[in-house]
């Protein structure tokens, strides 16, 4: 448990120190220029995370041992930042087009190994948590990692303050430090002791694994309602990036604020996890992805009650104590995130048979991954309807999963105590 919460402290904080919505997407509009590009970089991160774990479940089934998995692919994770880091000191200064074909190339090298890798993580911890511990160690997790979420966000703040690093030295200096935080990472998941499971070696080729997906889903009917239920809920990624947007241009909010946002949503998060996962193990996994939803639903709600609101008040400019009341929509967005992060995956391992746990997780997840291109849809129907419709219609997305989380309830899951376990990317 002890190692499980040091990997996820040096996950989450070389995760946080190279976010792609933020810090990268910062260094591309510095070295190109490009918005486009810059607001591609959190699509890359998720869908090349997501989009490979189905195939590579299909892989990973033959072995009876998955940490060498895990640690060779989080080797390459964490050599290919320093590459990256090291051929942006270089070049971007002197051939910009080639350190953008290289930090794109190597980039989508690291979130394929690292998706893989989460197919196999999530295994081994499956394996080696007993059941009624498992709401246990999410919450550990989560408090560590979103520790090291803070404690990260000084350390951008530091290095990217032009009296201490100019560019692109201080932007190489973030991401090489992201790849030292991942090796150290996977040292101490590396001292995980991993069970050997006597179960039989299923090792499926590429063609025989895509066939098992329309099985799974017309056979299993809990788990074809799961899936639904991620679909409409990543729908709500149509408004993410627009809700700081929101608050700067419509609410006048200064972008400073974004800060006390972010911090918001996640002292919710880390201050919620503990309730979500006595209610995990109280009242069982569906019920907790049925509230998450409601929640999920409730945030672009808030944001729309908001507009209608402003237009009822009528003064200009807003009052600044508006500002921060929209706090309240972080907030919400972090009681949700931790519900929902939590749930998804505890009621994945309440109904996967152990032999095909990989094919369930890697399944659910690449079905999944096209739907976090919606941001740049999102960006382009701004721009023609502008934002209020963009939060009705992520509702809507949620309206839709909520719907489906409470015909999962009804269904029933395995027993309430099989709370399960949210791994990093």
């Amino acid at each position: 448990m002890i190692a499980g919460a040091v990997n996820s402290f040096f996950v989450e904080a070389a995760m946080t120190i190279t976010e792609p919505g933020t810090v990268l997407a910062l260094y591309i509009k510095e070295l190109t220029g490009s918005v486009f590009l810059a607001g591609l970089l959190p699509s890359l991160r998720y869908f090349g995370w997501l989009a490979p774990q189905f195939f590579a479940a299909g892989r990973l089934q033959r072995l009876r041992r998955f940490l060498p998995a895990v640690q060779w692919l989080e080797a390459i994770r964490g050599s290919f930042y320093l590459l990256v880091a090291a051929a942006i000191a270089l070049w971007s200064l002197d051939r910009p087009n080639l350190v953008l074909i290289l930090f794109f190339s190597l980039f989508m090298v690291t979130r394929l190994a690292a998706g893989c890798s989460a197919v196999a993580r999530n295994e081994i911890v499956a394996r080696m948590v007993p059941e009624g511990q498992r709401a246990a160690l999410i919450s550990l997790r989560r408090l560590t990692g979103a520790v090291a979420g803070l404690l990260a966000g000084f350390l951008i703040g530091y290095i990217l303050d032009a009296r201490v690093a100019s560019f692109p030295a201080n932007y190489a200096l973030l991401i090489a430090i992201a790849g030292l935080f991942f090796g150290l990472a996977v040292l101490s998941f590396s001292l995980v002791i991993e069970p050997e499971l006597p179960i039989e070696r299923r090792e499926r080729n590429i063609m025989e694994q895509a066939k098992q997906a329309p099985r799974l889903l017309r056979t299993d009917r809990r788990y074809a309602l799961y899936v639904g239920v991620r679909l409409a809920s990543a729908g709500t990624a149509l408004a993410t990036p627009f809700y700081i947007l929101f608050a700067t241009e419509l609410l006048g909010a200064p972008a400073s604020m974004a800060g006390a946002f972010i911090s918001m949503r996640t002292l919710v998060r880390i201050a919620s996890n503990a309730f979500w996962g006595r209610e995990c193990a109280r009242r069982g996994s569906a019920w907790v992805l049925k509230a998450g939803t409601a929640l999920g639903m409730l945030t672009p709600l808030t944001v729309v009650i908001f507009y209608g609101l402003m237009k009822l008040w009528g003064a200009q400019p807003t009052p600044f104590w508006v500002s921060w009341a929209f706090g309240l929509v972080f907030a919400l967005q972090g009681l949700a995130g931790s519900a929902e992060g939590l749930a998804q995956i505890a009621y994945l391992y309440d109904i996967s048979p152990p032999g095909e746990r990989p094919t369930y997780y890697g399944l659910a997840n690449t079905i999944v991954g096209p739907m976090h291109f919606l941001p740049a849809l999102g960006g382009a129907l701004v721009a023609l309807v502008g934002y209020v419709p963009i939060f009705g219609v992520a509702a809507l997305f949620m309206a839709v999963a909520y719907g489906l989380a409470a015909r999962l309830e009804g269904l029933g899951s395995a027993t309430p105590a099989r709370a399960g376990v949210a791994l990093n990317e």
